[in-house]
């Protein structure tokens, strides 16, 4: 299946290395949103709090992750 992402989240998960292909669930789960949520822990965090809220990126990461999450239930 096609990932549906709006024109922002491409350009981003286009930078993480994820391509615009026909991809199985499987796929999905264990490279694409793998993929995601390892940059989501890596860069995803305000580091100016020590509780743990997301930033920019964060907020980025989660959106695609919970917009594939909900595309694989329908």
């Amino acid at each position: 299946m096609r990932l549906k992402l709006s024109a922002e989240q491409w350009d981003f998960v286009k930078q993480l290395g994820i391509k615009d292909k026909e991809y199985t669930k499987k796929e999905i789960d264990d490279f694409v949103i793998e993929t995601v949520a390892d940059h989501l822990m890596a860069k995803g965090w305000r580091l100016d709090t020590q509780e743990y809220v997301t930033n920019e990126i964060g907020d980025m990461c989660e959106n695609i992750i919970d917009r594939l999450t909900n595309m694989e239930a329908k």
